[in-house]
């Protein structure tokens, strides 16, 4: 009863739990969130600046790709205070900013592949407008990387900490292991036990047949 009690506690106190994340991971979680939070709303609204004053002066094109930004940022508006307001977790943290990382970064690139098509003719022929619409090509394609470089920095660190994490704790193969060893040295004195009153029988039998 003692050895298998001993085990049993010593298999509680070896049990991995799992570790809530550092404060200061947390500060600067909701830091990079908050800033992602900004610059998707900045964009919003700026996007919906160039969309009201240059939309003569886009193609189809354009216009088709700034209603995208306009609705992938309004999603992304949308899930960062979710994302701020619940209890953290790291998987739905990983899956939400992988999601976040996979819209901005694939419009990001598709713009760019797109910018050699883009033209900005006016119809009166004024150049200053043309040269504002470049001036907006540019600004975008720059702009376009702020989200998804920031979101795939928080999701290193992320990583880095789920990584920390998973090391600091043991595995169930070595908390096997470490069971397997403190069981034979709370069943020791038992077996020596066992093998002194088998010594003592042996020894009264051969005295019993020498009276004999």
């Amino acid at each position: 009863m003692s050895s298998s009690s001993e085990v049993e506690q010593f298999s509680k106190e070896r049990l991995p739990v799992e570790a809530p994340p550092p404060p200061l991971f947390l500060r600067l979680r909701t830091i990079a969130l908050g800033c992602i939070l900004f610059l998707s709303f900045l964009w919003i609204i700026l996007v919906c600046i160039v969309m009201f004053a240059q939309w003569d002066l886009l193609d189809h094109i354009e216009r088709s790709l700034l209603i995208i930004m306009l609705f992938i940022d309004t999603i992304t508006v949308i899930m960062i205070p979710i994302l701020l307001i619940q209890p953290f977790r790291a998987w739905l943290d990983a899956a939400r900013v992988f999601f976040l990382i996979l819209m901005h970064f694939g419009i990001a690139l598709f713009f760019v592949i797109k910018t050699p098509s883009f033209e900005c003719l006016s119809s009166d022929g004024d150049l200053s407008q043309e040269a504002t619409c470049t001036t907006i090509i540019v600004f975008v394609n720059v702009f376009n990387w702020a989200v998804p470089l920031l979101a795939f920095v928080y999701g290193c660190g992320l990583a880095l900490l789920v990584h920390r994490q998973s090391k600091a704790q043991t595995s169930p193969s070595s908390f096997q292991a470490d069971v397997e060893k403190q069981t034979p040295k709370t069943s020791g004195p038992q077996n020596s036990l066992q093998s002194h009153y088998s010594l003592d029988s042996s020894r009264e039998a051969r005295m019993f047949a020498h009276a004999m």
